[in-house]
């Protein structure tokens, strides 16, 4: 159905397991039409952007993500990761350094902001 809140969570689960991503990214864009501004879609969209290795959409996606909820960890980290892939170190690690101290980020984000590197 045409539920944003529903549509959003079947794409991020798509996308945590890295499957259906085509699919993932048309659940997730309809949840941000239905329902714009809101940070938690927003940031579905980002990560799946991201998966399919469109970094520089994912960046302007996560960016209005963050614009919309503020600091959360999980938001912080993913932006991140994908400051990482455009060679951003330095941004990517000042990201995750925040999403340290934001907390509700993955259990790997202190390896990462002690590592400065995502976790492999």
């Amino acid at each position: 159905g045409d539920d944003p809140g529903v549509l959003n969570n079947w794409a991020y689960y798509l996308s945590e397991r890295g499957e259906r991503l085509e699919k993932a990214e048309e659940m997730s864009r309809r949840s941000n039409e239905l329902q714009p501004g809101v940070g938690t879609y927003m940031d579905t969209y980002a990560w799946i952007l991201y998966q399919q290795g469109k970094y520089i959409e994912a960046r302007e996606w996560q960016e209005k993500a963050l614009a919309a909820s503020g600091n959360e960890g999980v938001l912080l980290e993913h932006y991140g990761d994908i400051l990482y892939k455009l060679n951003d170190k330095a941004g990517a690690l000042e990201q995750w350094r925040k999403a340290q101290l934001a907390g509700g980020a993955s259990e790997q984000i202190d390896k990462k902001a002690s590592e400065g590197k995502p976790v492999e």
